[in-house]
């Protein structure tokens, strides 16, 4: 199992393929193991996942984990696999993550694949979710937390216990910091200095998000944008409808290659 030290932790992560490295950033307590059916895209592209720390085999660190801090662990993961130009993808909250690195590194930024994205949390809905998941992480109910998001993102036995598998040993302490930070991450008023091209992904069902398409068309104004709405789900296109999901990341990466001839393929 291959592991990189970052920022006082001592983290796992995985590699699949070869070319144009997407590195997948998955939303709290599910770990790696959310993105178990993305590896088919190894077959064109170099697959990374890597656990946050506090997750299946990662190490806790300093004992905290925050949106920048992710995004500092997957940037120098970025440096130790000596890839100059990244594809990520954020799935919910680790969308956040994928910004906040397009931010701080657009030069290191090929692209972001966006799912059930906000650039802050602003909305009723929203908010009651992460102040759920702080409340559960506080009170350790993770065997709770383990049953309500493998059986919600998952379509098989093999992936259903993957996930509960990794959300059972995650951190709570950490669980609680990352969805604490996510629920006060704000990076709307930044918007404008994004330059990198943006996918966003949504559910069609995905109502309590939807109004965050609004907010990163009004704000982006220089990053190259488009949104798929992806039918029949809701807020789990990456897990329940995974071949439309990966068949939009594949174009959205094959785009990104013919426009910028100094990308891996």
């Amino acid at each position: 199992m291959p592991f990189f030290s970052s920022q006082g932790a001592t983290l796992h992560y995985q590699v699949f393929g070869h070319g144009l490295p997407l590195y997948f950033i998955h939303p709290p307590s599910m770990g790696a193991a959310t993105f178990l059916q993305q590896r088919d895209l190894a077959r064109e592209f170099q697959v990374v996942l890597l656990d946050a720390r506090g997750h299946s085999f990662s190490s806790d660190g300093i004992g905290t984990l925050s949106i920048a801090e992710w995004a500092q662990d997957i940037h120098e993961l970025a440096n130790v696999l000596g890839h100059e130009q990244i594809v990520l993808c954020g799935y919910s909250s680790g969308s956040s993550v994928a910004l906040e690195h397009a931010l701080n590194w657009p030069e290191r930024t090929a692209g972001v694949v966006l799912t059930g994205a906000f650039p802050e949390v602003c909305t009723t809905l929203l908010q009651k979710e992460f102040e759920t998941g702080i409340w559960i992480a506080r009170n350790n109910l993770n065997i709770l937390l383990s049953q309500m998001l493998s059986y919600s993102n998952s379509k098989t036995k093999q992936h259903r216990d993957a996930i509960a598998e990794t959300v059972k040993g995650t951190n709570p302490l950490l669980v609680q910091s990352l969805y604490e930070s996510g629920l006060f991450y704000n990076c709307t008023w930044r918007l404008p200095q994004l330059t990198v091209p943006m996918l966003l992904v949504y559910g069609a069902h995905d109502w309590y998000v939807h109004y965050y398409q609004y907010l990163f068309y009004k704000y982006a104004l220089h990053a190259p944008k488009d949104v798929v709405l992806v039918g029949n789900v809701g807020h789990q296109v990456p897990t329940l409808e995974p071949d439309t999901y990966n068949a939009v990341v594949k174009r959205f990466a094959n785009d990104l290659q013919q426009k910028n001839r100094t990308l891996p393929s």
